[in-house]
């Protein structure tokens, strides 16, 4: 645009296709304090991060009550049950230092009730080896919820490749359906006992 010569001088020449943030000189003013009363915001605002979760159909921020709402430049998180107790976990990935943070969930010990049933899909000829692209339709006495086995999440990251479906306390797992990537569907109305399950094409 600014050297397009169709353009008219004045729109080639306009302060709204300058950079200001790339202009040295009117940066050097503006901390002599001799510049216009101008202020960039930076390019990630130096907010702290936020974990929202989902609760009776509305999200509710817990960033303070969780610690994950530190400063860093937080790029990309993944999620994983990295000490195996049932309770997803939060790998946090930063531009700067510390450039990760591992968040372990405390549930169970703060006295969370219920329980956390894993599911691993594994593809066969049709479809990939991991499944990916797979969706899980999960009944449970206390209603419908439809997860998808993803591969990327965010800014190179990856979450666990196992799907986990948290059971609220008295809530039982009545029926899982399997549409597999190639189309193909999996039916499972009786639920072996136990917290995981690998389910095989």
């Amino acid at each position: 645009m600014l050297t397009d010569p169709t353009q008219s001088k004045a729109f080639r020449e306009s302060r709204h296709w300058q950079s200001p943030l790339l202009d040295f000189r009117l940066r050097v003013k503006q901390e002599e304090g001799q510049g216009p009363a101008w202020r960039s915001n930076s390019f990630s605002g130096n907010e702290r991060n936020r974990l929202l979760m989902s609760a009776s159909g509305r999200f509710i921020d817990r960033s303070l009550v969780s610690g994950i709402d530190c400063p860093e430049d937080g790029r990309s998180f993944a999620v994983l049950d990295y000490d195996q107790d049932g309770w997803l976990d939060i790998a946090l990935a930063s531009a700067n230092a510390p450039r990760l943070r591992l968040f372990r969930n405390r549930m169970e010990e703060l006295g969370a009730q219920g329980q956390v049933f894993r599911l691993k899909l594994v593809g066969g000829e049709l479809s990939n080896r991991d499944a990916v692209g797979a969706l899980v339709k999960v009944s449970t006495s206390k209603g419908h919820r439809v997860y998808r086995r993803s591969m990327g999440e965010g800014l190179s990251a990856q979450n666990s490749s196992s799907i986990r479906i948290t059971l609220e306390e008295g809530e039982n797992l009545q029926r899982l359906l399997v549409r597999w990537p190639s189309g193909g569907e999996t039916i499972l109305d009786s639920i072996p006992d136990g917290s995981y399950l690998e389910l095989r094409e």
